[in-house]
């Protein structure tokens, strides 16, 4: 378990073989591309603009997937209601494997497929246009109904009613529930007639026949809410209605049939994910082309593969012998490098928690097994119940056993499911289960003895720190600063480790719990820990400006390391939240299981199930947001660098495809 040694490759080869060498460093699956540096008499390639097209078409693909995804989404909603035979499959994949296998010849020659799938966009794109005009049409198809209906019953083209010599004949609206008081005024003046037409709706449709010296009748009714219609219509509005519902029907079925043809493309989306992985590979060799040293007909490449892939790389190139030239060369102690951690089955999935702050840089040790071992414990701490740990344990088996592929949620579940294992372990030493108390416990109620819990979660908090500051002297060993390791980080263990001691019997005695009275140490041994500590305290002062140059800096790192004592204090003691999340943990289950004692039998158990989930699901958050804030400040912080660049082999980082070899 370590950070894999890298070799640096550099690679001379003539231009009419870059897109063969390419392809066969992307076979290897081991190697890391780098900007090549700058060689006199080289220029460099600048294509960032055919970089953004294929960005841009990148984006294209995954709107389209998109469209077309909750296109058929919302056919198959309408469908599935009448007829089933016309429910679109979508593609899925299956949580088991939630990317698409490939092998890297099936992924390299997928360029043959890209015609065909330019041709399923081109169609797409035709289709929405379509869809597009007709809604648009469609739009405007019911503005003219709308415009029509309130005259569906005239009997007349709006040209009939036309002033005569005598009589003024004028086509209105009215609100319906003034009719009455307009016909009564009507009839109040005489020689003037109100036909009603239309009086269904809110606004009536009227038509007034009046005598010509009767015209004041219009103004007269206008505060009853009557007002002339401005409505031209040169055929019958009933006929001009049907058309325009012929029409609106005949475009609502153009709209569906569209929307039905472009859901049955959602069986390209397979190929158009691998589509967007293939765009992306073509962008991946256009930013290798970009961080090349060119010369007229050749070029440099340069980049970084592990160790023990080196015969791996040389056999991807071997059909390319005699047209090119291979220098590999060791990675300097100083020098950069990307990174690739090699851990076993146990401690790979805690990768996913360091990565989630920042990867290892090349020039670190690696922090996952002793942070996974301390994640570990702390974890089990704060769960510290057997029924939770069972659970976890039971959602890491799942996770192992029919997750297939690694991700990050495989990880995240791997790592709940070995923790449980600490939680049950914590579990039997507090006796719960589900927070029902079911043998005698090693370690104290928290509620009824919190100072108890207090003590063991600072004593951890202890041990968690010196366990980093061991990690700051391997640091050191590897980087030959062996005087370091054991002048200046050294004594800081002993230090806290003889602090430990020195206050055993005091912490004891502020525990005030008389089952662990048998573990008190003898007085000498307490007063020969505060003697060490002193001395080696000394010791820490005295070397803190090891490495300084100069007087003054060394007695500003003494003074330096003195007042980070006041660091350690305050870092010890963020350990107090290990006994909070125990504590709430703990009352929180037991009020559930009061409140289901309460219920009855049958009650109990749609009580115990959503509380305990509840209780569970919180604490996870909590215990994950605060175990990773431990590890990251309290323990990274002794020791670790990070802002590393993981390894990503050249060709391969995809979104929707793992490639196989």
């Amino acid at each position: 378990m370590a950070i894999a040694t890298m070799k640096q490759l550099t690679l001379v080869a003539l231009d009419a073989d870059r897109e063969k060498i390419f392809d066969a460093l992307i076979r290897s699956n081991a190697v890391h591309l780098r900007k090549t540096a700058q060689i006199d008499a080289c220029t460099s390639l600048d294509n960032s603009d055919l970089q953004e097209d294929v960005l841009h078409k990148v984006a294209l693909v995954e709107e389209a997937i998109a469209y077309i995804s909750s296109t058929a989404t919302k056919h198959n909603a309408i469908v599935k209601k009448h007829d089933l035979s016309q429910v679109v499959e979508l593609p899925k994949n299956s949580m088991a494997r939630p990317r698409t296998e490939l092998t890297f010849d099936y992924f390299l020659g997928f360029g043959k497929k890209v015609d065909e799938l330019e041709g399923v966009l081109q169609r797409l794109k035709t289709l929405r246009e379509q869809n597009t005009q007709l809604s648009a049409s469609l739009t405007q198809l019911q503005a003219e109904v709308d415009k029509h209906v309130l005259y569906e019953n005239l009997p007349h083209k709006t040209g009939w009613y036309a002033n005569t010599e005598q009589t003024i004949v004028q086509l209105c609206l009215a609100q319906s529930n003034n009719l009455n008081n307009i016909l009564r005024l009507a009839e109040q003046m005489g020689m003037v007639e109100v036909q009603v037409v239309d009086s269904s709706r809110s606004t009536a449709v009227v038509v007034v026949v009046a005598h010509k010296s009767q015209s004041e009748f219009f103004a007269e009714a206008m505060p009853l809410g009557l007002v002339k219609s401005n409505f031209v219509c040169d055929k019958l509005p009933a006929v001009v209605l049907a058309d325009l519902n012929s029409r609106i029907c005949a475009t609502k079925e153009q709209i569906e049939q569209n929307t039905q043809t472009i859901a049955q493309l959602a069986e390209h989306i397979g190929d158009l994910k691998v589509y967007v992985d293939y765009l992306g590979l073509q962008r991946s060799k256009l930013q290798a082309e970009s961080s090349l040293q060119l010369t007229g007909n050749a070029f440099v490449l340069e980049g970084y593969f592990p160790e023990e892939r080196q015969e791996k790389v040389f056999s991807a190139l071997k059909h390319l012998e005699g047209s090119i030239v291979v220098d590999v060369k060791d990675v300097g102690k100083d020098d950069w490098a990307p990174t690739l951690v090699q851990s076993n089955k146990v401690v790979e999935p805690f990768q996913f928690v360091t990565n989630m702050y920042t990867p290892p840089s090349y020039q670190d040790i690696d922090p996952n097994p002793p942070m996974s071992i301390f994640y570990f414990i702390i974890f089990g701490l704060m769960v510290a119940d057997i029924g939770y740990g069972l659970v976890l344990l039971l959602v890491g088996l799942f996770a192992t056993l029919f997750i297939k592929q690694r991700t990050g949620m495989k990880s995240l579940l791997q790592v709940f499911g070995f923790c449980g294992l600490s939680a049950i372990a914590v579990g039997f030493l507090f006796g719960s289960f589900f927070c029902y108390t079911i043998i005698p416990p090693v370690i104290p109620d928290p509620s009824k003895y919190p100072m108890v819990l207090i003590i063991i979660s600072l004593y951890v908090g202890i041990i968690h720190i010196i366990g980093g500051i061991v990690c700051k002297m391997m640091h050191r060993y590897k980087h030959n600063d062996k005087l370091g390791a054991w002048l200046v980080d050294f004594p800081w263990t002993v230090v806290l480790a003889s602090l430990m001691v020195a206050l055993w019997n005091m912490a004891l005695d502020m525990a005030a719990y008389p089952p662990y009275d048998v573990i008190r140490l003898p007085k000498l041994a307490t007063d020969v820990g505060l003697y060490v500590c002193l001395g080696a305290l000394a010791v820490a002062l005295v070397f803190a400006g090891l490495g300084q140059k100069g007087f003054f800096a060394k007695i500003k790192s003494t003074f330096g390391s003195a007042y980070g004592i006041i660091n350690y204090f305050s870092d010890v003691m963020s350990y107090i939240r290990i006994f909070g999340l125990m504590l709430s943990s703990a009352l929180m289950g037991s009020v559930m299981n009061d409140i289901a004692g309460m219920t009855g039998p049958i009650g109990a158990v749609p009580v115990l199930i959503f509380g305990h989930a509840f209780n569970l699901l919180m604490g996870l958050m909590s215990v994950y947001i605060h175990n990773g804030r431990l590890a990251y400040v309290e323990f990274f912080g002794r020791f670790y660098t990070g802002d590393g660049t993981l390894f990503a082999p050249f060709g391969t980082t995809t979104k929707y495809t793992l490639l196989k070899e």
